[in-house]
């Protein structure tokens, strides 16, 4: 609302000395101050069915090992490429959970250490390919699996691991209501399994929608990771901690809710322990660093 107030006094005609009195000059309108205009929130509401959509994702991987001697010929520095097409649907609740089944095609690694037959212990594992592996994939606050379909009897060291890794990438939690510049976490435990050594896996994620447009939703997600395991035997007994953060810049569809790029990056820090009675224990430590890329394919 816009107010005037218009002061001024009546004009009146007077006789002084038989001439009229001058007019007075009207004072100036004056303007009451505008009201603010009111702010409107865009909030997110995303479908309840993502349909089967395929992405191609890829993750480089580089490895920096200092501390036990690492086997003859084989470099204190590896860089591993894996690579893989991704096929999944989803049904979506209000709190952002999704729940989807589909598969992994054409997954492949190829690593600097192909030619070593007995690397050593927190180094990748030889070049595979998986040509085809069917998948189920849950998450949700607290919870973030991807499991083969039919489970794997022994997921230690697997290449079909390595590949469900891949895919868990892709599994983002957006809740309803949210708008720009809301802020939203998820924590998760984990189990894994890397050279023999069963590992228990914490992240804790805080995502960040940080811009919203008729067409695409951008989130930002900050993760800090810690891990810590034990395996072998009385004879040859392994301990292994870690702890690393990481980002991701996301662009999801604003429409259909479907991821179409990802782009992130991570640095783990990890060291492991050899004990072999009644020799002095050996350790090794190991910097991983991990570009990873995802896109959408039409």
């Amino acid at each position: 609302l816009v107010a005037w107030r218009v002061a001024g006094p009546t004009l009146m005609l007077a006789c002084t000395a038989g001439s009229p009195a001058p007019a007075p000059t009207p004072s100036p309108a004056v303007a009451a101050p505008a009201l603010p205009s009111p702010i409107v929130s865009t909030r997110v509401l995303l479908p309840r069915t993502q349909p089967l959509t395929t992405w191609t994702i890829s993750a480089v991987t580089r490895l920096n090992v200092s501390g036990a001697a690492m086997p003859a010929g084989v470099s204190d520095e590896q860089r591993v490429d894996t690579r893989a097409l991704v096929s999944m649907s989803f049904e979506r609740t209000a709190t952002g959970a999704l729940r989807g089944s589909g598969q992994v095609d054409s997954f492949t690694v190829r690593s600097s250490i192909a030619d070593n037959p007995t690397p050593a212990p927190l180094t990748a594992a030889a070049p595979s390919r998986v040509s085809l592996l069917l998948i189920d994939a849950f998450i949700d606050s607290t919870s973030l699996r991807v499991v083969a379909r039919p489970p794997l009897a022994n997921e230690c060291d697997r290449p079909e691991v390595s590949a469900m890794q891949l895919a868990r990438e892709l599994l983002v939690r957006v809740p309803d209501g949210v708008g720009e510049g809301d802020q939203w976490r998820d924590s998760t435990v984990t189990l894994v399994c890397r050279s023999g050594v069963p590992l228990t896996v914490y992240t804790i994620t805080h995502s960040t929608l940080a811009t919203v447009s008729r067409e695409t939703l951008v989130v930002r997600r900050e993760m800090t990771t810690r891990l810590e395991g034990k395996g072998g035997s009385a004879f040859r007994a392994f301990e292994l901690v870690g702890a690393g953060s990481g980002t991701q810049r996301l662009e999801i569809a604003a429409r259909t809710g479907i991821l179409e790029t990802l782009q992130g990056s991570s640095t783990l820090t990890m060291q492991l322990t050899e004990r072999i009675p009644p020799g002095t224990p050996r350790s090794q430590q190991v910097l991983q660093r991990v570009e990873l890329r995802a896109e959408r394919q039409r």
